[in-house]
């Protein structure tokens, strides 16, 4: 297979980025580089369609404004973390939007710096793990591919400072536990930066490194099925412990409180059918994985000899554990979204052994997560217009796109 020739890739981008990356992903195993994916994010963030219904990517498109015109200082941006008043806990979003304000007050370049970091974590997540895969992308292995990158897709820089920070938080799970490099650690502490939450992921690593019988995969297993069937939690007990926390910490304590709680309901009660059923196909999937993982492991403990699969799926049950538990809590299903990719990265690795599997089980699975990955691609296009498919930097520069689906309704 043939590298990507640095000329012709670059010449497609700048004629039509989409087509580039066609050309790119023709060959993803052997482009392991990561700068052609970084062009490709850029692009992504430069024709980011900003939401217009109140949600994140509204709030920052603001704030980046707000900020150009009133001429805020550092200290100005600085003295809001952290302090009784404030509200503010994650430094990424806000320091790069004041940067940016610095010199403009375009929107399409805050969401391109946004989609360039968040790129770099997803892509580099991506080829790390598919270079460890031996075996062909194709039917369900591809399938369990493309449902990994779309558990986390960069079409989420909509609510960026969670999911730069979940796909910070997994690259270095990844460069830990694949590249077996320590400075996966850097990326397991950094994201705490990028949203206040992901200080409890890396407690739960931190307690995932340091407790015994990480051999016992069987405990491990009862763990995950006893939290995924577990009921509804007394929020009380949360809310106890925040009480107890610094003033600026209790504030988060508001994602549980009664009102919260009750209009996190209502929301969910609206929720199309096909909403619906997307959330459940995935919800049951993870789990149809996750016993399909230890049937076959406890089968075939002998010829699995893959150290990252057993490695990373003890990992994995002991964050889908704690993930049951925290979904529970309004806003605490986010870690869900974690504990997928390492779910979904320890079934690609048991894939990789070559398994056999009955075909009536491959089908129901197969069709679970087509479904699944359509509804995920149907959201993405709440962001996507159709300069992103027919532009190029710069077009696009210039250009203010709407978003495809409401391009298609204008016709209709």
């Amino acid at each position: 297979m043939a590298q990507v020739d640095k000329k012709i890739f670059l010449a497609l981008w700048i004629f039509n980025p989409f087509v580039s990356a066609i050309y790119l992903f023709k060959n993803f195993k052997q482009n392991r580089r990561i700068y052609p994916y970084l062009f490709l994010s850029f692009f992504f963030g430069l024709s980011f369609v900003v939401s217009t219904t109140g949600a994140d990517s509204e709030r920052y498109a603001l704030q980046l404004l707000q900020y150009h015109r009133q001429n805020i200082s550092l200290f100005e941006v600085i003295g809001d973390f952290y302090n009784e008043e404030g509200t503010k806990l994650d430094i990424y979003q806000p320091l790069v939007t004041w940067f940016i304000s610095l010199f403009t007050d375009n929107v399409k370049v805050l969401f391109a710096f946004f989609a360039l970091v968040f790129g770099y974590f997803w892509f580099k997540s991506l080829l790390l793990i598919r270079s460890h895969i031996q075996i062909p992308l194709k039917g369900l292995v591809l399938l369990t591919f493309l449902f990994l990158a779309f558990t986390n897709p960069i079409w989420l820089i909509n609510g960026v400072r969670m999911w730069t920070a979940v796909g910070c938080f997994f690259y270095g799970l990844v460069v830990l536990h694949l590249e077996k490099d320590k400075k996966g650690w850097f990326y397991l502490v950094l994201p705490m930066f990028i949203h206040f939450s992901l200080i409890i992921a890396l407690v739960v690593y931190i307690l995932y490194v340091i407790i015994p019988y990480k051999n016992k995969t069987i405990l491990f297993f009862a763990a995950f099925l006893f939290t995924f069937f577990l009921g509804e939690l007394d929020l009380d007990i949360f809310r106890s412990y925040f009480e107890q926390a610094p003033e600026f910490l209790e504030k988060k304590g508001s994602y549980l409180n009664e009102d919260y709680v009750e209009r996190v309901s209502e929301a969910k009660e609206q929720f199309a059918f096909h909403v619906i059923l997307a959330r459940h196909l995935s919800r049951y999937s993870i789990l149809a994985i996750t016993i399909l993982m230890y049937y076959y492991y406890s089968r075939n403990k002998r010829k699995i000899t893959d150290d990252y699969f057993n490695v990373i799926f003890t990992l994995g049950l002991f964050f889908a554990s704690f993930s049951n538990l925290a979904s529970n809590i309004p806003s605490g299903g986010r870690f869900v979204v974690l504990s997928n990719l390492i779910v979904l990265t320890a079934f690609l690795f048991l894939l990789n052994q070559r398994i056999r599997m009955n075909r009536a089980i491959k089908l129901l699975l197969s069709g679970s997560i087509i479904f699944v990955i359509i509804f995920r691609i149907r959201e993405g296009l709440d962001y996507i217009g159709p300069f992103f498919f027919i532009g190029n930097p710069v077009v696009n520069w210039f250009v203010e796109d709407i978003t495809l689906i409401d391009a298609i309704k204008s016709l209709l």
